[in-house]
């Protein structure tokens, strides 16, 4: 096994998105320039190019059902449970030393019996609010839960301290050097526009709030860019415009692929993304990088997401008005807020950020084995901590 000294050598890595694949079309690398998808097949695809990159051979399962070779990543084509069960068992998935379960983590308990000398990282693009307690139930099963975003970290380790010393950051990131480097950014224009999938927390409120926007404003359109595939297939829910007068002139729904997207985003005066229950929120990531200001939800992910200076963090209906309305009213604020959020992105969130955190965790499980249980040693909660310090100040005094 690889995995039992701290030399740099070539590891096995099997990246593993889903039972049967997402999309009708493979989730690999060629499928960016005619398709969107979704934040967590993208990053998916980053983690592969990273690893190989570091040296390291990469099988993906789960994004294709025909075999395809991209980037010097291998993916399996699978149809199914059933036929990846079949493949790991005929060697066509070559014994890995490490499974990066990506953003899914269903077939977590199953390869652990197929493949029990296998090391397991779960990243946690479905870590949420809503979704933490399945995944933190693999305890027994995960070696790693990453976290995407300093942010989600914070959160959990301070929320869910008995399981501190299985977290680790692997952030995700902007394809800076890969692809939005390379994107010409357009005229800014008379736009506001929303980034993210239908589903995401908010966007009925931000729709209340453009109402007013676009009546005050009548030179102001309004852009909203999801994707349209998975279980958003099909379409935009009624609920979101349900009761309000919009004017549909000023409104228009798009789906683009990552590099026309990052362009409509470079043309935006403002960008709206979700109001909360994230993980990383790509969508703010992508604006910032942009160089175009974002109003967010206000929260612990936001916070580092959308810090102070970059954008502005708002919740309530009044912080919303008036913070668009402020944004509107001072196109060379809206430039500012860009320009240090660019400079935060590729500062913090670029490919070399992404290697260095999968560097780190990497060499965690490989020194792992050697330290033993002495890793498994919990946090102790709050109370605890409290009186551990009153007791040592008592023994300061008496001795």
């Amino acid at each position: 096994m690889i995995l039992n000294n701290l030399k740099s050598e070539q590891l096995n890595i099997l990246l593993w998105r889903n039972w049967e694949p997402f999309y009708d079309y493979p989730a690999t690398f060629f499928s960016l320039d005619n398709y969107s998808i979704g934040g967590t097949c993208s990053q998916l695809l980053w983690h592969a190019k990273n690893l190989v990159q570091m040296g390291h051979y990469v099988q993906v399962l789960g994004a294709t059902r025909k075999d395809i070779v991209e980037e010097q990543v291998e993916f399996v084509g699978s149809l199914n449970r059933q036929n990846q069960i079949e493949l790991i068992k005929s060697d066509r998935v070559r014994y890995p030393d490490i499974i990066f379960f990506e953003g899914a983590f269903e077939a977590a308990e199953l390869f652990k019996l197929m493949l029990p000398k296998t090391k397991m990282i779960h990243i946690g693009q479905n870590i949420d609010r809503y979704g933490f307690r399945k995944a933190f139930k693999m305890e027994r099963t995960i070696d790693v839960y990453a976290f995407v975003s300093p942010g989600q970290m914070a959160d959990y380790c301070v929320r869910y301290p008995r399981l501190r010393h299985k977290f680790h950051l692997i952030r995700n990131i902007v394809p800076w050097d890969w692809l939005y480097s390379k994107v010409s950014p357009k005229h800014v224009e008379d736009r506001i526009t929303w980034v993210g999938a239908w589903t995401k927390h908010g966007l009925r409120q931000w729709a209340e709030t453009m109402q007013r926007v676009l009546l005050e404003y009548p030179s102001y359109r309004w852009t909203l860019c999801g994707p349209n595939h998975g279980s958003h297939i099909d379409g935009m829910p009624s609920y979101i415009f349900a009761g309000l007068k919009i004017p549909e002139d000023r409104v228009s729904v798009k789906d683009l692929s990552l590099v026309r997207l990052a362009e409509e985003i470079s043309s935006a005066r403002v960008v709206l993304v979700s109001l909360g229950n994230e993980t990383a929120c790509i969508s703010a990531l992508d604006a910032h990088a942009m160089g175009r200001p974002v109003l967010s939800g206000n929260d612990m992910i936001f916070k580092y997401n959308n810090p102070e200076g970059t954008g502005i963090r708002v919740f309530t209906t009044k912080e919303r008005y008036e913070a668009i309305i402020k944004l509107i009213n001072n196109p060379q604020l809206c430039d500012s807020l860009g320009d240090i959020g660019k400079e935060m992105i590729l500062s913090d969130y670029t490919e070399r950020n992404q290697r260095n955190d999968l560097s780190k965790v990497l060499n965690y499980l490989r020194i792992k084995n050697n330290l033993g249980e002495v890793t498994e040693y919990t946090p102790p909660d709050p109370w605890i901590n409290s009186i551990s310090n009153f007791i040592d100040k008592v023994k300061r005094n008496v001795l």
